[in-house]
């Protein structure tokens, strides 16, 4: 049986990935070392198509990691002298406070409740803090930060780097990349490919701040990385066959205003079918902080253990609840990947089992 995933990470492939395998392939590009020419041109293509797609800001430079998890080590190695500030509500949040903590990086810290707003004039951030770091779109517990929350976030740093965790919302949702330094992503979730790849963009003043402290003592350098992205290469032997895939879902990809129409949609769509169930809740109930990328139902841990047991019979990953929620929620996946025809099959599961 092929199984469908709405598992929040990593998530449904793209469909024409198949496609874009074998052309890679066929090309020959996955024999072609990271200094060569057809490299290169693979590199500047791929680089220009996600500032096209995506909205990025000219001026703002394109790297690529192994994961979302490589570019935590990147921020507290090249771009924290001393200390970073966390504002977190979930699991994801607070595991990159504690990552940064383990590298040496002094850490402070403010969490917050899942039902409130990023509490910004709380905020008590010591002056020796060089980076500010929240996390966009918590996959734990599918809340998000809002554009405003952002702004609002910028106006009071603007003195020190503000680093995002989109991990659950690049290339699924709109992102206001002029109010943050630092933005990165893993590609097993809104951008529907297998996962191995993370993808860090960064603003004039991150790549400042890079070439102020100088650090060059790791493999993966912030600046070693941007010196070669600069030349179209990368600094170690890369995921060619991740890059490329990468460009041809970007190639193909409609802007990313159109994408997040249709994950916004759907969405709200999704909320107006859960909604009519009594067997499960929301677990945010504030609609004003919840993600469109990320739909987490709480319940009786019997009932969740029913649903999970009974959807993977049927041939449904869903998520299993994480951290603190582990026990008594669900998570679906609503990246844009997902298929309309795969979606309704979800429903009547859910309506013929749990109505």
């Amino acid at each position: 049986m092929s199984r469908i995933s709405f598992y929040p990470g990593p998530s449904r492939v793209n469909a024409k990935v198949t496609e874009y395998f074998y052309d890679a392939y066929m090309e020959g590009i996955l024999s072609e070392n990271h200094r060569s020419a057809a490299f290169m041109k693979l590199f500047k293509k791929t680089k220009k198509l996600l500032k096209q797609k995506l909205d990025v800001p000219e001026d703002y430079e394109i790297v690529f990691t192994s994961s979302a998890t490589e570019c935590w080590e990147i921020i507290a190695q090249s771009l924290t002298a001393k200390a970073s500030f966390h504002v977190y509500n979930g699991a994801f949040g607070n595991k990159w406070c504690e990552y940064a903590g383990k590298l040496g990086v002094e850490t402070h810290a403010a969490s917050f409740d899942i039902e409130d707003a990023v509490p910004i004039k709380l905020l008590s951030v010591p002056e020796e803090v060089d980076v500010v770091c929240v996390t966009q779109n918590e996959t734990s517990n599918g809340t998000q930060v809002s554009d405003v929350e952002l702004t609002i976030l910028r106006r009071q740093f603007t003195d020190r780097l503000i680093a995002v965790d989109a991990t659950s919302s690049m290339a699924a949702t709109t992102l206001p990349f002029k109010m943050a330094d630092v933005w990165f992503a893993s590609v097993q979730k809104g951008f529907g490919l297998p996962s191995g790849m993370g993808i860090m963009i960064l603003s004039p003043a991150a790549v400042a701040k890079a070439e102020k402290l100088n650090e060059n003592d790791h493999y993966n350098s912030l600046l070693f990385s941007i010196a070669n992205s600069r030349k179209d290469q990368t600094p170690y032997t890369p995921n060619i066959l991740g890059i490329y895939l990468l460009y041809r879902l970007m190639e193909d990809r409609r802007p990313i205003e159109e994408i997040n129409r249709k994950v916004k949609n759907r969405f709200l769509d999704w909320m107006d079918f859960l909604n009519k169930f009594d067997s499960w809740t929301p677990l945010v109930e504030n609609e004003s902080v919840r993600s469109t990328t990320v739909i987490p139902l709480k319940a009786e841990p019997s009932v969740i253990k029913e649903l999970l047991e009974k959807a993977s019979d049927a041939g449904f990953t869903l998520g299993s609840g994480y951290g603190e929620w582990k026990e008594d929620t669900i998570r679906i996946a609503n990246f844009p990947s997902i298929k309309k025809k795969e979606i309704q099959s979800l429903r009547f599961f859910l309506k013929k089992n749990f109505d």
